[in-house]
Formats: C-alpha cells, sequence, structure tokens
C-alpha cells in the first residue's frame, strides 16, 4: 500500500496529501509529492504538525533550497536555512513592507530568471480572524481563453518591479520609498507568456506587473487589470482557512497566490520555505 495519497479539493486545484508525518521523507514519498504538485498545483497536508527540522529535510528531498532575499532574512533560527517567518510583528520597514504586500494576488520570484519552483507554507500560529490564503491556477486560466486572445498575448511584454504592489500600502509614497524599492527590485523585463516545458503555459502577471512595454499607461493596465481579475475567478482558485500545523506546496511558476487581510493581533505566523526552480522563463513561440 501506498504510504502517500492524494485526494483532488477542486476539478482544477488543489489536494489534500494523506500521509503519517512518520513516513515523508521515506524513500519515494518526497518524490511522490513532487510529482503530484505538478499535477494538482496545490498540496495540502492538513494538520500534519512538522517540525522546522523535518520541514526543511523534506524540502531538500525534492531539491535545491532557495536562498532568501538579502532584504527578507532576519534574526528567526531558521533564517540561514532558508526558513522566513512571515508575522506582522517584525519591525523593519521593507519586511513588512514584503509581508503586506502579500495581500495581492502574486507570482514568487518573477526577479529571477529562474523563479522558484514550489513555496512552502506552514502554519505556527493560525490567523484568529482574516488571514487566508487563496491560490489562483494560472495553467487553467490560460487554457480557458480564447485562441485569438492567447496569440495577441504572446507578443507582449510586461514590466515587474517592488514599486508596482509597495506603493499600493501608501496614500502618497515619497522619493526615498521610490529609491528604495528601486534598489531592491528594479523594472525587470518579462514575456507576458509563459512557455514552460511539457507545454505548459503560464502568463506573469500579478501585483507586480507595473505596465506593458510600447503602450500607454492606461492601455497597459487596462490589459493587466483584464488578466488579473480573469486569472483569479472562483473557478481557477482555491482559498484555504489555516489551522494550526498545517503545511502547504504550491507549483508556483504556474500560479498566482495571496494572504486575505488580517490585524497584528490576529497573531499569524507562518514559517516559508522556497524551493529552487529548474524552469528558466521563455517568451511563448
Amino acid at each position: 500500500m501506498s504510504k502517500v495519497k492524494f485526494d483532488p479539493i477542486t476539478p482544477s486545484i488543489g489536494a489534500y496529501v494523506r500521509v503519517d508525518l512518520d513516513d515523508v521523507l521515506d524513500d519515494g514519498v518526497p518524490e511522490r509529492i513532487l510529482e503530484a504538485l505538478s499535477e494538482y498545483n496545490v498540496l495540502v497536508f492538513p494538520e500534519i504538525n512538522m517540525s522546522d527540522e523535518t520541514y526543511i529535510a523534506l524540502n531538500a528531498a525534492m531539491g535545491d533550497v532557495q536562498e532568501l532575499y538579502d532584504v527578507a532574512k532576519d534574526e528567526h533560527l531558521g533564517s540561514e536555512q532558508g526558513v522566513y517567518r512571515i508575522s506582522l510583528d517584525k519591525d523593519d520597514k521593507t519586511q513588512i513592507e514584503f509581508v503586506k504586500g502579500n495581500d495581492w494576488w502574486h507570482m514568487d520570484g518573477i526577479i529571477y530568471d529562474t523563479p522558484g519552483k514550489s513555496t512552502m507554507l506552514k502554519c505556527e500560529s493560525p490567523p484568529s480572524e482574516g488571514g487566508d490564503t487563496g491560490f489562483a491556477s494560472l495553467y487553467a486560466a490560460w487554457e480557458a481563453l480564447p485562441e485569438e486572445r492567447k496569440e495577441q498575448l504572446k507578443k507582449l511584454e510586461v514590466v515587474h518591479c517592488m514599486k508596482a504592489v509597495a506603493s499600493r500600502l501608501y496614500d502618497a509614497p515619497t522619493e526615498e520609498d521610490y529609491a528604495r524599492w528601486d534598489s531592491i527590485w528594479p523594472d525587470t523585463f518579462r514575456p507576458l507568456v509563459w512557455q514552460q516545458s511539457g507545454g505548459r503555459v503560464s502568463m506573469l502577471i500579478g501585483s507586480t506587473a507595473d505596465r506593458i512595454t510600447g503602450m500607454s499607461d492606461d492601455e497597459g493596465r487596462a490589459i493587466l487589470d483584464e488578466l488579473y481579475d480573469w486569472a483569479t475567478q472562483d473557478r481557477f482558485t482555491y482559498r484555504h482557512k489555516w489551522k494550526k500545523g498545517d503545511l502547504v506546496m504550491f507549483n508556483n511558476p504556474g500560479l498566482l497566490h495571496r494572504s486575505y487581510p488580517y490585524d497584528k493581533d490576529a497573531g499569524r505566523v507562518m514559517h516559508r520555505l522556497t524551493l529552487e526552480g529548474t524552469e528558466k522563463i521563455r517568451a511563448a513561440a
């Protein structure tokens, strides 16, 4: 009998992982989990209550751990091993912006030529109110587009940057804010349509998308907003309500994700790990 099983959550996205904690590192289990990740795009391990030590070992069994951004490193004991503590109780302004910026749909690691393969989130303390995490399948959203629209989108280039999302946090960002954001993540030019190995197609959109090259701001913004709304329809999404000990991993190149707003007093604490990517960004043919 297999030590791990998967129960689909919705027709388009997600599966619950049924595995005993003592078995997650056994021969063949991490490999099977990684295969299922490509199939279901979001894997939920309900209340598995995994230690950071096992968490790091599981990630390492599936590939290399992606190093944290310098600005994301903190005093958390797991930081040197790639564990990022997501919480609103931080003192650093930039780290608070990183956490709050997650409240809009986005893809991790677009700054890299090869974004992370998978982000893993482990619930240390569930929020008393709010703080759910949403996932939207870009693969499913792309497939549902009309063929004529797909061909139009394949020709476009989009600019991603930190200021596109961080500026949403303030009524009147300062020149110093813009300079700080540009020093962390300046304008990065990407094809809007990402052709992946095996024929899968994703879209590089979301809250970090600032504009489309060669278009007026209004024209480009209209297209980006249209695709943002299209990809995050209910039929393409799964919304996870956290319980203590839950672990969720998601197939980053094929998804947008977001946190739903919550207050600092809600007590929400997550530990995040990222599996280094293997899929380089390239434009669709």
